[in-house]
C-alpha cells in the first residue's frame, strides 16, 4: 500500500483515466445506492424490505411503472451541486472519465469551470461527432438523470436487473473502451467500497486484461475506508492501494502542482465566486452546504445547525443579529469573534450570520477545522473579490486552534484599505481572553461574547416550536400543552435561559443529566465503556480517533466498526486524515461530553490511570497525539482535575520524558511547583527547561514569580535581601516587556513586581511606571483585558496613596 504523497506523485492526469464511484459524488449531498433504495421504498406501500438497489428498484417499477420511478430518482439527484473535490477536477487534463454514477455533479463542475468535456450517456453517443483534441470524454456507465427511455429517450438509467441486461452491450462497449485506456494509460479508481461487488468484478477483469492483454498502464485505487485486509486482495490482482477521500486527493494533488494557480468555482449563485484549487478541497461553500437536506431530529439532539437547517428555518435569530449583520460591512468590520461557553450557540449564530450574507449576494465559505489555514491562498481570493468588486465571508469555527495563522491574515488585511474578505470566528471564551492576538481584532474588528438567551430570544424559540411543524412533531407532550406565556417563563426560570438546556427542555421534561443518563443506562456495557471514555477524551479537548479509542480500551478493530454502527447519533465518527488511518469520533455536543464524564469518572484513582495510559500510548510521529497531550496539560479535565498534587507532578513529569521538546508540560509543572510553593524545585526545573528547549516568554514570567515568592517566603534573610530579590523580580519583568511588547501578561507581571516593591519599600514609583508602560501599550495592543489589568493596578496605587 502507498500513502496519499506517494500516489500524488505517482499519478500525471494527463495520461490518467479515472474512474468515479459513489463515494465520489456523496460529499455533495448525493446518496448511496443502499440509501437512494432506501429513500424509494419509503415511496411505496407496504414499504419493502431490503436495500439493494436493482431490487427495490424493479419493485418500484412493477407498483408505479417506469416514468415514476426515473422522475423520483430525478427528484433527488437533480438539485445536487458539486463540491470539494469535484470543483477541482476540471484543473487537470484528465485523459478519460468513467463514472457508475447518474448525477450530473462531474458536468456541473465542468461548466462552472468552462472546462472542455464530452459525455457519453449511452450507445447513441457514440455515433456523434467527437470533440477536438484537448477534451476530457465523461463515460457514465449507468447511463443519465438527463435521459431515459420514460422520458422519450432512447438511453435508459441502469436501475432495474432487467436494465442491467438492456445495457449489457452498452456496458461492454464501455469495457472495450476502458480496456484500450489500460493499455496506455493509468486508471485511478475513485469513491469506491473496498467492499463493493462491483470493484471486486472490475479487479477480475482488469487482472483478465492484464494477463490476456498484458496492459502496461498501472491501476491504483484511492478507497475512502481503510481496510487493509481487502486492499491486499486487491494488491495481488496488481492494483496499488492508497486510503483517503476524492476531497484530500485533490488537495495534495494541488500542493503539488498548483497548475498556473487557475481558478476553480465553489459557488451555486449565478454569479459564482472563485476559489483555488487548495482551498475548494478544505472549504465548506455555505451556497451548496444550504442546498442540502436539513435535520431537525439531528439538530434538536444537540448536534450544531447545518446551513441546510438554518436555510430550512429550523433555528431562531438571536437578539444580537441585526447588529453583528451591520457591523461584518462596516468601516470596522474586517473580522468579527464570537466568543462564549461550550452549548451557548456560537457556531449556530456565526453559520446565520454567513447564511444572511450570503443570501444578501456575498460569497461565503467556512474553513473546514481538520485542515490548516492557508493564509497566502485566502490572500490570493481576497484579491481576486476586490477586483471583481465583490465581498466574501470566511468562517473559521473553534478558531484557536488557527491563531497563529489568524494574526498573521488579520495583520495583512489591517493594511488593506476595506477589504473585499472580512473574517467570523468563534472561540471558548476562557481560551479567547488567555491567548495573544493581533491588535487589529480590537481596532478593525468587534468581539463579541454570547451568553444566555434573551427575553427575545426566548420568544423566538416558543415562535419556532408552535410554527415550524418539523419541530412541532418532537416537542414533549407536557412542554406543548403549556400556554405561550408558561413556555417563556418556564425556559426563563427553569433553564435559566441556556440555549442548550433550553432545548432540552422543550424536547424533554427532564432535567438534561436524567436525559443523557437514562440514555447511557440503555446501552450495552461495551457500548458504555466506549461512550464514556470518548466523552471524558472530549472534554479534556483531546484529539479523539479511532486508533487511540482501541488502543485504550484494547478493542478489536472489527468489533469496534459494529459497535459505532450501534451507536449512531451518541458517537460520530468524521475523516481527519483518512490516508494515516485517522477517523475523529465525538459526542453530539461538548455539553454532553462534559456531562457524561462528571458522572462516569468521578473516581481519581481511574481518571489517574487512564491520563496515564494516555501519555504511555501517546504516537509522538502523529500532529493528532500532540495536541492531545498539550489539552490534557492545560484543560480543566485534564491532570488538573486530580485532587492529588503529587499525582499531577507525576503525570506531568511523565509527558516531559515522553515529550521533552513540549514546552506546555514543563510551564504546567513549573507553575504547579509555584502554586505548591516548592521553590526550589521550580528554580531547579527552570534551569533544565532553559538547557532543553531554550527562552520561553511564558516561563520567563515565572522567573519573575519565582523572585517575588522568594522575596516574600524565604525564612533568616536580611530586609535588604528581599529588596534585592525584588530588584531582580523588576528586571526579569522588564526583560519581559522588552523580548514580548504585545504580550499583555508581560506588562501584568511588571505591574506585581511594582506593587510588591510599593508594599515593602512603601514606593509606588515601580508600579507607576509599570502602569504607565500598561496606558502607552493599549494603543498598540487593544486588548480590553489589558486596560481591565491597568485600571486593577491603579486602584491600588489609589488606595496606597490614600492610606499613606
Amino acid at each position: 500500500m502507498i500513502d496519499l504523497n506517494e500516489l500524488c506523485s505517482l499519478v500525471d492526469p494527463a495520461s490518467t483515466t479515472l474512474l468515479l464511484g459513489a463515494g465520489a459524488s456523496m460529499p455533495s449531498g448525493a446518496p448511496s445506492g443502499a440509501s437512494l433504495a432506501r429513500s424509494l421504498a419509503k415511496e411505496l406501500d407496504p414499504v419493502p424490505d431490503g436495500n439493494d438497489l436493482a431490487e427495490i428498484s424493479g419493485i418500484y417499477e412493477i407498483r408505479r411503472g417506469r416514468r415514476p420511478l426515473v422522475e423520483s430518482v430525478r427528484k433527488k439527484l437533480t438539485p445536487l451541486e458539486p463540491s470539494g473535490g469535484l470543483l477541482a477536477l476540471p484543473v487537470y487534463n484528465w485523459h478519460e472519465i468513467y463514472s457508475t454514477n447518474f448525477d450530473q455533479l462531474v458536468e456541473k463542475s465542468y461548466r462552472r469551470a468552462n472546462g472542455n468535456l464530452e459525455v457519453i450517456k449511452s450507445n447513441f453517443d457514440f455515433s456523434t461527432p467527437r470533440s477536438l483534441v484537448g477534451t476530457t470524454t465523461l463515460f457514465k456507465i449507468h447511463g443519465c438523470i438527463s435521459e431515459d427511455i420514460a422520458l422519450g429517450n432512447k438511453g435508459r438509467l441502469l436501475l432495474t436487473e432487467r436494465d442491467y441486461d438492456e445495457l449489457e452491450q452498452y456496458r461492454q462497449s464501455l469495457w472495450q473502451a476502458l480496456a484500450l485506456s489500460m493499455t496506455t494509460t493509468d486508471t485511478l479508481i475513485l469513491g469506491q467500497s473496498l467492499q463493493d461487488t462491483h470493484l471486486r468484478d472490475l479487479a477480475k477483469e482488469t487482472a483478465r486484461l492484464r494477463d490476456k492483454q498484458g496492459t502496461a498502464g498501472r491501476i491504483f485505487l484511492l478507497s475512502y475506508e481503510q481496510d487493509r485486509d481487502r486492499a491486499q486482495l486487491l494488491e495481488q490482482k496488481g492494483f496499488r492501494v492508497a486510503f483517503g477521500s476524492l476531497d484530500e486527493f485533490m488537495y495534495v494533488l494541488g500542493a503539488k502542482d498548483k497548475r498556473d494557480a487557475r481558478l476553480v468555482h465553489t459557488s451555486t449563485s449565478s454569479d459564482p465566486d472563485d476559489l483555488p484549487p487548495e482551498l475548494a478541497t478544505v472549504t465548506t461553500d455555505v451556497a451548496h452546504a444550504a442546498a442540502l437536506m436539513s435535520d431537525a431530529a439531528r439538530l434538536f439532539n444537540g448536534s450544531p445547525a447545518t446551513y441546510a437547517d438554518i436555510s430550512a428555518g429550523l433555528t431562531i435569530p438571536r437578539a444580537v443579529e441585526l447588529e453583528l449583520l451591520d457591523t461584518m460591512v462596516s468601516a470596522n468590520g474586517y473580522s468579527l469573534v464570537i466568543t462564549g461557553v461550550a452549548g451557548v450557540g456560537k457556531t449556530c449564530l456565526a453559520r446565520r450570520l454567513l447564511f444572511k450574507q450570503y443570501k444578501d449576494g456575498a460569497s461565503c465559505w467556512e474553513h473546514r477545522e481538520s485542515y490548516p489555514l492557508d493564509v497566502a491562498a485566502w490572500l490570493l481570493v481576497e484579491e481576486s473579490l476586490r477586483a471583481a468588486g465583490r465581498r466574501g465571508f470566511l468562517l473559521i469555527d473553534n478558531c484557536m486552534r488557527r491563531m497563529t495563522e489568524l494574526n498573521k491574515l488579520v495583520e495583512i488585511f489591517s493594511r488593506i484599505p476595506d477589504p473585499a474578505l472580512r473574517l467570523v470566528l468563534t472561540a471558548n471564551k476562557n481560551q479567547w481572553q488567555s491567548r495573544s492576538k493581533a491588535p487589529y481584532f480590537f481596532s478593525k474588528g468587534r468581539v463579541e461574547n454570547l451568553s444566555i438567551l434573551t427575553e427575545g430570544d426566548l420568544e423566538q424559540l416558543v415562535n419556532l416550536v408552535e410554527h415550524q411543524p418539523s419541530i412541532r412533531r418532537l416537542v414533549e407532550q407536557h412542554f406543548a400543552l403549556l400556554s405561550r406565556q408558561q413556555r417563556i417563563k418556564r425556559l426563563r426560570d427553569r433553564c435559566s435561559a441556556e440555549m442548550y438546556v433550553c432545548l432540552k427542555n422543550i424536547f424533554g421534561s427532564e432535567r438534561l443529566d436524567d436525559i443523557l443518563l437514562r440514555e447511557y443506562a440503555e446501552l450495552k456495557v461495551e457500548e458504555q465503556e466506549i461512550y464514556r471514555h470518548v466523552a471524558v477524551l472530549q472534554a479534556m479537548d483531546a484529539k479523539v480517533h479511532r486508533q487511540l479509542i482501541i488502543r485504550l480500551l484494547n478493542v478489536d478493530a472489527g468489533t469496534l466498526s459494529t459497535l459505532l454502527s450501534i451507536m449512531e447519533g451518541i458517537i460520530t465518527e468524521y475523516d481527519i486524515d483518512p490516508r494515516s488511518g485517522l477517523f475523529g469520533w465525538a459526542t453530539r455536543h461538548d455539553v454532553i461530553a462534559d456531562v457524561i464524564a462528571t458522572y462516569k469518572f468521578t473516581d481519581q484513582q481511574e481518571l489517574f490511570n487512564l491520563l496515564s495510559r494516555l501519555i504511555d500510548g501517546i504516537n509522538p510521529a502523529v500532529w493528532l497525539e500532540l495536541e492531545t497531550a498539550r489539552a490534557i496539560c492545560t484543560t480543566e479535565w485534564g491532570i488538573q482535575r486530580l485532587s492529588n498534587y503529587e499525582d499531577q507532578v507525576t503525570l506531568l513529569q511523565k509527558m516531559i520524558s515522553k515529550l521533552p521538546a513540549e514546552r506546555t508540560p514543563r510551564r504546567r509543572l513549573i507553575r504547579k511547583y509555584l502554586d505548591l510553593s516548592m521553590l526550589d524545585s521550580a528554580a531547579q526545573e527552570m534551569q533544565i527547561a532553559a538547557q532543553e528547549i531554550g527562552q520561553d516568554h511564558i516561563i520567563d514570567r515565572y522567573k519573575v514569580i519565582l523572585a517575588l515568592r522568594r522575596a516574600e517566603d524565604t525564612p533568616g534573610i536580611l530586609e535588604e535581601d528581599r529588596m534585592a530579590m525584588l530588584q531582580t523580580a523588576w528586571s526579569s519583568g522588564l526583560n519581559c516587556v522588552s523580548r514580548n511588547p504585545r504580550d499583555r501578561h508581560s506588562y501584568r507581571i511588571l505591574a506585581e513586581a511594582g506593587a510588591a516593591i510599593m508594599k515593602r519599600a512603601r514606593n509606588p514609583e515601580f508600579l507607576d511606571e509599570a502602569i504607565v508602560r500598561m496606558r502607552e501599550a493599549e494603543r498598540e495592543i487593544l486588548d480590553p483585558e489589558l486596560s481591565r489589568d491597568r485600571r486593577q493596578y491603579e486602584q491600588m496605587s489609589r488606595n496606597f496613596s490614600y492610606l499613606r
